[in-house]
């Protein structure tokens, strides 16, 4: 396992390997607030591969980068963000709705939630509202922010049709 790091951008440092797929695991530590999908289009960027290659986690002050937060172990039994494209026509289009709310270079996973979307009380009262007025379903703003991933909210959207 050869560990990098990511090479010098203004947003956070981090470190990476490459899998045997050539697949990246990363592990970054925001200087600020980012969400996880503009921390998916920088890296994207920074390391010139495509976003749904990308396994990683976002380390919060206090833990370090060092080359074991990102091996095998680690990743098999933390919470990596992995991506996962939208399926189906519920999903596409609250993937759509969504990214209304985010920076144009943004890459949004299925896998992703709404704290990982720097979501807060405003939209989850945005997407109840939307989700009430494109699929006749109520789902409370508290439920919204409570669920995993947007592909468990759509499929709370689904069974409430």
């Amino acid at each position: 396992m050869t560990v990098q790091a990511i090479p010098d951008n203004p947003y956070f440092p981090g470190i990476y390997r490459r899998t045997a797929d050539n697949a990246c695991v990363v592990a970054v530590a925001p200087r600020s607030f980012m969400s996880v999908p503009e921390v998916r289009a920088v890296l994207s960027e920074v390391l010139a591969t495509q976003p749904h290659r990308f396994v990683f986690t976002v380390l919060h002050s206090g833990e370090g980068l060092q080359d074991d937060t990102i091996s095998d172990e680690v990743v098999a039994t933390r919470k990596f963000h992995r991506m996962q494209s939208s399926e189906g026509p519920v999903e596409s289009l609250l993937a759509e709705r969504i990214h209304l709310t985010l920076p144009d270079a943004a890459v949004l996973s299925m896998t992703d939630d709404i704290k990982d979307l720097g979501g807060d009380s405003l939209l989850c009262l945005e997407l109840s509202e939307a989700i009430a007025d494109i699929w006749d379903v109520e789902i409370e703003p508290v439920d919204v922010f409570r669920v995993n991933s947007l592909a468990a909210l759509a499929a709370d959207i689904e069974a409430g049709r």
